[in-house]
């Protein structure tokens, strides 16, 4: 028995456009933003638990950045910007080091995305569901 099948053109049609009314409009940076939220508040928990250090320079340089455009794609950056005050010590804390006092390694960064990343994802999925359903 024959079947045919029909609307494959229309369907592709549809993708190409809600793609691209995604990247057009705020959904796609919307749902960045909504992803990166929990991981930088595990990296802030992660760096300092101790009330009287949380307001440290190493925690007031943790952020989220701007979603920027990246060889055609968008990108959000989480974590230590280097321009922010006291940030220069991150690495160090990060892995630590050695030297005339050597330190070990307290890593803040790595650790929040394996223990955030799921739920990162998450909130990616649902922003975007809720923009291709406007």
């Amino acid at each position: 028995m024959p079947i045919e099948l029909r609307g494959f053109d229309d369907l592709q049609d549809d993708m190409v456009n809600m793609a691209a009314a995604l990247d057009q409009g705020p959904g796609v940076n919307r749902a960045l933003e909504a992803g990166a939220a929990p991981i930088e508040e595990q990296m802030l928990h992660n760096a300092s638990t101790d009330p009287k250090i949380i307001t440290g320079d190493l925690h007031g340089s943790i952020h989220t950045g701007k979603v920027t455009s990246r060889r055609g794609g968008k990108q959000i950056t989480i974590g230590v910007h280097y321009k922010e005050r006291g940030a220069f010590y991150a690495n160090p804390v990060e892995f630590g080091h050695g030297g005339p006092a050597p330190a070990p390694a307290h890593p803040f960064v790595r650790p929040a995305f394996d223990t955030r990343a799921d739920e990162a994802y998450s909130e990616i999925k649902r922003v975007l569901r809720e923009e291709l359903t406007k």
